[in-house]
Formats: structure tokens, C-alpha cells, sequence
């Protein structure tokens, strides 16, 4: 706000020896009081209510105008303070009171007369501070100036009048002058160390200095000072929302995120979620946003969302992120569904299309994830999975194409990968040249890879280059067996399968029964192995090993036919 004034209760000053004729009336402003004593108006605002019912006594009026003060409901703070200035005109404490509510609410013409009435009646260095704040608010700089300095030569030792000299040059026209503005202020802690709304007044000061300032380490330099003042009026009054409210706005915006959620936790505590400055909300929820602490983020990105329309579209992305995180896909789909695309960056396209395939939606996935192809293909992960989510669909042209975009955006440990991804889509549309230049590529990147080699190893057999197939699936097996991996050996195991499907292609028996052999000593549970050593067996006339053969088979899959079958021909 463009004026510093305070608002801060100062319930001492209405702490008259009246009392009250109704004792559940007393019940309920001692329980106002309390509470605003504490620092929770939303509270005290209850028991006033209470309190102010029947014949409310001055000292119940003065305090509903604090705590309506306080909450930033001006009209109905001026209705209460003018209240106890029709009561007692000539009481300075009860003109000050009623002059603040009507600056507060945008009158301060009306204030500025029944100040300069009271000060003629009782000069008084509290009431030039707040005729000062008038003035200011009435846009009479030259006359507050002249106030102001008055109020300094008749009151050179009180703090106030210093107070009074730095709301000046804080509001001066055309500009503030914030150097003499930090100076006076300096000077009313000099003869008031405790005085909150000078470090109150200090931390603004600094504040707007920071943010015009070009030097980068100067302007931080004035950040930092400006934080150190609002620690100081939270220090001194932990009560002092506005306070806690600075401070984690200046750790959130130097994105000190575990800083400015205490400090706004603080605030919220005293402001609850639906009262106060809905910033706090948004300045909070980010923050725990940022911290991944999403249930703690929720309920004030919800309250941002629903109090401030230009962060209303944002916090229902970072709620839709939220729920990514924590795994709650189904709520990041209704999130997403909901969220401004103006505000969706291309890794939210790919959030909202890995959440529509975890909650069966594949068609929108798609579409989310082609959005997310287009604006951000540096999702390398991501970009991987869609490729093969498409090919699994069959749509391999599309599959391709995005696994290009990846090659062309990624270059990682996957990228052998996706070349024998491009392949076997190339392989599955019966492209067997253009599968066989992919797979020689991804070879190129991974010479090791056992599954690379037996993908050129089948299209070798495609075109009746059974030698060279045999030689590839050879290279394939010493690979597999070789490497620790179970990827791998599960590969040398496909090989030598592959290998005895060419050996009764050849009707070379005694191939088969070496293959097979090698193959149930890598995996002695293999059934296909079994099954090719019974159908060698068979083949060369060795009946009792074929029938052995396929009765270890039978132990694997009770049920083989192809084992049974042959073991009923045999006469086993």
C-alpha cells in the first residue's frame, strides 16, 4: 500500500476502568481481546461480534475498530472509530483512531479536518504523525511537509516525529525519496529501538530501493536488509502478519522455497486460508510445490486458484503436476483436463498423456503425447516410451517418426535402441532392406548387444543367407553367454533356438541335437530345447534319447502337444 500506517492494535489505549453491564458481554470481549492479542483476528473478530451486541462500552467499541482495522474492513472499522469520536471528540486517542480507519478507507480529506481540529486543541506528536498520513493520503505533499517538519522542531526527541519525516519522503511527489526516508526512520530507532512500524517502515524502504536498483549485488545487499527489518518486527511482534507475509514473499521470490513456506505457515496461521492476502496462498502452495510436498501445496494452490484470477490457470497446472508426482494419475488427468493449454509447457503434454495410458486412455494419450512431441522432443525418456508404445499399437510410420525426432534431440545410452526400434518397424511393414540398414546402425553404436546381432541374423535368413545367419547367431550366443546380463543370455537362448530351426530346416540332425544340447546346458528349463534334442533324436533314429528328450520337456509343460504327440509316436 502507497501509505504506511499503522494498524496494529495497540489495546492498552482503550483499557478504560468501565464496566461493562452485561457479564456475558465482558466474556466475550475479553475473549476478543485474547485473541487479537495473539495475533488471530479471524478469531477475535467472532467474540467482538459477541461482545459488540446490546450496549456495548467504549473500551468494546475502540477494540471492534483495532480488529476491523486490522482485518481490512475499513467501513466497518470507520462505523465503530466514529462511534467513540461522537462520543468524545475532545479524547486525542479516539480522534487518532477514527482519522486511521478513514485514511484506511480512502477518506483522508475527513481526516485531515478533525486532526487539524485536534492538534489545535492538544498538540501532540502522535496526532502530527497521523495528520502527516493524511495529508499524504489526501495528496497534499507541500502541507504535510510543512506538518512534518513542524512536528520535528517541536518534538526533537520523540521518536514519532522522525516516523513522521520518513512517511513523508517514503510518499514524496513526484518521486520518494527513500535515502531520507531509510535516514529518519534510522533515526526514531536511534531514540526507539523497539519502535515496530519504524522497522516496519524500514523494510519497505529497503524493499523499493532493492527493486529499482541496477547493481546486482547492491539490490540484493538491499533485499537482504529489507528482510532483516521484517524479521525485526516479527521478532518484536510475532502478531505482525504483514511481517511474515514479506518475509516469505522475499525468500520465495529468491527461491529460498523451505524459507518462505515457514515464514508463510507463520502468516497463514494468523491470516487462515480464505482471509488476508490470497498471494499467500499462491506464494505457499508454490513453495511446497517446489518442494514436491504436495499435499501440503494443495489446499493453497486451491485457494490461490479460487481468490486470484491470473494465477488461477498456474495453480491448476502445478496441482496437475502434483498429482504426477505423488502417482495420483487419475487425478492429473481431471487436473490437466482442466488447466489453460496457454499455460501447459511440452513436458506437461507429456505428463497428461503418461497419465491417460496409466488410466486406459491410450487415444488421448496419443494426442497429449503428439503435443508433446511437437514442443518439446528433448523428453528423451519419454519420447522413447511413446515410440514404442506406438509400434506396440502397430502404427509404425508414426513410431518412426518420433523415434527420428528423439534421435535427432537425445543422444544417450538408448539411441542403439531406438535405431533397432526404426528397424523392426521397418521389419514389421515387410521393409527388409531398409530394417537391415537400421539394425547395422544400432550394431554400430553397440557391437555387444547379442539382440542387435540376431535381428540382422533374421533378416539374413529372410533372404536365404542361411550361413551368414548361422555366422550372426554364433556371434549372438558368445555374447549372450558371455555377458552377465539376463537380457543377454535370454538372447543367446533365442539364437541357438533360431540356429536348430534352421538345422530341421536342413534336416541336419546331428546339428539340431549339438544346438539343442547347447541350449538346454545355458537353460535346463528350456522347453524349446527339449523339444528340438527330442526332434533331433527322432530324426537321427535315436528313439530312447528323443523319448527322454521329450518327457524332460513334458516336466516343463505337462501339456505340450508337440511332446506328446511324439512321444505316442514313438511307442515311448
Amino acid at each position: 500500500m502507497r501509505l504506511m500506517i499503522s494498524r496494529m492494535i495497540s489495546v492498552a489505549v482503550f483499557l478504560f476502568v468501565v464496566v461493562p453491564t452485561v457479564s456475558f458481554a465482558q466474556s466475550a470481549y475479553d475473549r476478543a481481546l485474547e485473541s487479537a492479542g495473539n495475533g488471530d483476528y479471524a478469531t477475535a473478530v467472532i467474540h467482538i461480534r459477541e461482545a459488540m451486541k446490546g450496549s456495548p462500552n467504549e473500551e468494546t467499541i475502540g477494540l471492534a475498530a483495532n480488529i476491523y482495522l486490522e482485518l481490512e474492513s475499513f467501513d466497518t472499522a470507520v462505523v465503530y472509530a466514529k462511534r467513540l469520536y461522537e462520543e468524545d471528540d475532545d479524547n486525542a486517542a479516539y480522534v487518532r483512531l477514527y482519522a486511521k480507519t478513514l485514511i484506511a478507507a480512502q477518506r483522508a480529506p475527513e481526516a485531515v479536518t478533525i486532526l487539524r481540529k485536534q492538534i489545535k486543541k492538544e498538540p501532540d506528536v502522535n496526532s502530527y504523525l497521523v495528520l502527516v498520513d493524511a495529508l499524504l493520503g489526501a495528496d497534499s505533499v507541500s502541507a504535510a511537509e510543512l506538518v512534518a517538519t513542524t512536528a520535528k522542531q517541536k518534538f526533537s526527541k520523540e521518536a514519532n516525529a522522525y516516523l513522521a519525516l520518513g512517511n513523508l519522503y517514503f510518499n514524496y511527489k513526484p518521486q520518494p525519496v527513500l535515502e531520507l526516508a531509510v535516514k529518519n526512520y534510522e533515526e526514531a530507532l536511534k531514540l526507539e529501538p523497539a519502535l515496530v512500524q519504524a522497522h516496519f517502515n524500514l523494510a519497505q524502504s529497503y524493499w523499493k530501493m532493492a527493486n529499482r536498483e541496477s547493481d546486482e549485488d547492491l539490490g540484493n545487499e538491499l533485499f537482504k536488509r529489507s528482510l532483516q527489518e521484517w524479521n525485526e518486527v516479527s521478532q518484536l511482534d510475532p502478531s505482525n502478519a504483514r511481517a511474515w507475509f514479506e518475509q516469505g514473499k522475499i525468500f520465495y521470490l529468491a527461491k529460498r522455497y523451505g524459507d518462505a513456506a515457514k515464514a508463510l505457515t507463520e502468516y497463514r496461521k494468523l491470516r487462515p486460508v480464505g482471509t488476508g492476502n490470497p498471494l499467500a496462498s499462491w506464494y505457499l502452495g508454490k513453495s511446497f510445490y517446489e518442494m514436491r510436498l504436495c499435499d501440503s501445496a494443495r489446499v493453497h494452490l486451491d485457494d490461490a486458484a479460487a481468490q486470484v484470477d491470473s494465477v488461477r490457470p498456474l495453480a491448476t497446472l502445478y496441482m496437475a503436476r502434483c498429482f504426477i508426482f505423488t502417482k495420483d494419475f487419475k487425478g492429473a488427468t481431471a487436473k490437466y483436463a482442466a488447466t489453460n493449454p496457454t499455460v501447459m509447457e511440452g513436458s506437461d503434454y507429456w505428463y497428461q498423456g503418461s497419465a491417460l495410458v496409466l488410466t486406459g486412455d491410450t487415444v488421448g494419450a496419443m494426442t497429449a503425447m503428439d503435443k508433446g512431441v511437437e514442443l518439446d522432443p528433448s523428453q528423451c525418456a519419454l519420447m522413447f516410451r511413446y515410440g514404442a508404445l506406438l509400434s506396440s499399437k502397430a502404427m509404425y510410420t508414426k513410431s518412426s517418426s518420433v523415434f527420428r525426432k528423439r534421435l535427432e534431440s537425445c543422444s544417450d545410452s538408448l539411441d542403439a535402441r531406438v535405431l533397432a526400434f526404426i528397424g523392426n518397424n521397418f521389419f514389421a511393414d515387410s521393409l527388409v532392406d531398409s530394417a537391415e540398414a537400421y539394425y547395422r546402425k544400432a550394431v554400430l553404436k553397440d557391437s555387444v548387444n547379442p539382440y542387435f546381432i540376431n535381428r540382422l541374423a533374421e533378416v539374413a535368413t529372410i533372404k536365404g543367407d542361411a550361413q551368414g545367419a548361422k555366422a550372426l547367431y554364433e556371434k549372438a550366443i558368445t555374447l549372450g553367454t558371455i555377458s552377465e546380463a539376463q537380457a543377454d543370455k535370454v538372447q543367446a537362448e533365442v539364437a541357438l533356438g533360431k540356429l536348430a530351426g534352421i538345422g530341421l530346416q536342413e534336416k541336419d540332425w546331428s546339428g539340431i541335437i549339438g544346438t539343442s544340447k547347447r541350449l538346454v546346458t545355458l537353460n535346463p528349463k528350456s522347453l524349446l530345447g527339449w523339444i528340438y534334442l527330442g526332434v533331433g533324436h527322432q530324426g537321427a533314429s535315436n528313439k530312447d534319447e528323443a523319448c527322454k528328450a521329450y518327457r524332460e520337456a513334458l516336466k516343463i509343460d505337462p501339456n505340450n502337444k508337440t511332446a506328446k504327440d511324439n512321444l505316442k509316436g514313438l511307442g515311448c
